[in-house]
């Protein structure tokens, strides 16, 4: 609870990320199936529930897309039916507590 109120503040039922970590993320509209050029290295990527969408080689270029776009050490989040082990061994897979990611080591 401490990062959570470090990191945010309480709007109504809802938490609203502080306008000082706000003015640091950048969003962009852009389509996951298109190289990541230009936009530099993440430490996390979030992509829950999407890859289920999309086809197998679709789905192998998204993830190598991640990859390349992820600094060493950094993690994929995917969503609890998605896997990645099936179409890429360039990952570790972590437990987090409950949770399976996936790491560029």
């Amino acid at each position: 609870i401490t990062l959570l109120v470090k990191y945010f503040t309480k709007d109504g039922d809802q938490w609203r990320l502080k306008d000082d970590i706000r003015s640091m993320v950048q969003y962009k509209v852009m389509n996951l199936l298109d190289p990541f050029t230009g936009m530099g290295s993440f430490d996390i990527v979030y992509c829950r529930n999407v890859l289920i969408y999309f086809d197998d080689n679709s789905r192998k270029s998204v993830v190598d897309y991640f990859y390349h776009a992820l600094q060493s050490g950094g993690y994929l989040y995917l969503g609890h039916s998605e896997a990645v082990s099936r179409i890429s061994t360039a990952y570790k897979v972590r437990r987090l507590g409950p949770h399976i990611v996936y790491c560029k080591e």
